[in-house]
């Protein structure tokens, strides 16, 4: 898990989480229902000090009840303020491991493959963790992993694999694992992938804006001009998913200008030819 990031995968516990902050969320209201009734008691009380409770915090503090320990008031603001420390700490502690990614399916069947197979890891644990990877349910992924696309993933998860058991050990580059982690496994860079997937990505935004309007210009009649806007708008979306997150406002935003740029130039292009008429 050290030497590969992608293998850091660890039970978020989220059951255990929520329960215990389910738990102290209890407590807290009943210490909370407990402390407003002590207030009302001591404002309603007809002695001095307790009815100075609510507005001097050294009086409260430093009351004692007839058995010379802190009056009850008090005692419950104590209980309070570690359980409330508690519960914001285990709340926020929380919310960031809900946050952090769950691992993808190719790595976690990558890591389920590398434990089960004794040409890789071999691993049999005995403990009673021993089935936490084996059903893969509820984990995180805690390993540093360079930010990737949908074209980065389908080339290091299809088309790597694929060419590797085509051609074997002749494609480059690649090099053995180490034998600590399997006499089988092979290991590809990470960043090699990356770079490809970036520049196919800048190959792609080079040609085809130009290639639609080539086509554009050579086409004639305005039906199948627009019928080839569409075609290359539904490219050029289908190449923004590809190469970004995938987020749909930035596919929308993306494509809207594309296709703008390409109705500009036809409606250009047509002014042009009727004004030569």
């Amino acid at each position: 898990m050290s030497e590969h990031s992608e293998s850091a995968q660890v039970l978020r516990f989220g059951d255990i989480n929520v329960q215990n902050i389910l738990y102290l969320q209890a407590e807290i209201s009943a210490l909370r229902q407990d402390l407003r009734a002590a207030e009302k008691q001591a404002n309603d009380s007809q002695s001095g000090d307790p009815r100075l409770f609510a507005v001097d915090w050294y009086t409260l503090a430093h009351t004692l009840d007839d058995d010379g320990k802190l009056n009850g008031q008090w005692q419950k603001v104590l209980q309070l303020r570690q359980l409330m420390k508690e519960y914001n700490e285990a709340v926020l502690h929380y919310h960031q491991m809900s946050v952090l990614p769950s691992p993808s399916p190719r790595d976690k069947h990558s890591l389920q493959e590398w434990v089960r197979w004794p040409y890789l890891g071999g691993i049999s644990f005995l403990g009673r963790d021993r089935e936490i990877w084996t059903e893969g349910r509820d984990l995180v992924s805690i390993g540093h992993r360079p930010r990737s696309n949908r074209l980065h993933d389908w080339i290091s998860g299809w088309l790597m694999p694929a060419a590797y058991r085509s051609i074997g050990r002749r494609i480059a580059p690649c090099r053995p694992a180490t034998t600590d982690f399997g006499e089988s496994l092979v290991e590809y860079s990470d960043s090699a992938v990356s770079k490809t997937a970036s520049l196919v990505g800048t190959v792609l935004a080079s040609i085809l804006p130009v290639l639609a309007i080539v086509a554009l210009y050579l086409v004639q009649g305005t039906g199948v001009r627009l019928g080839l806007i569409t075609v290359f708008s539904a490219i050029f979306s289908t190449c923004v998913w590809l190469l970004h997150d995938g987020e749909i406002v930035a596919v929308f935003s993306a494509t809207s200008a594309f296709a703008a740029v390409q109705v500009v130039f036809v409606g250009t292009t047509g002014a042009i030819s009727q004004g030569s008429q």
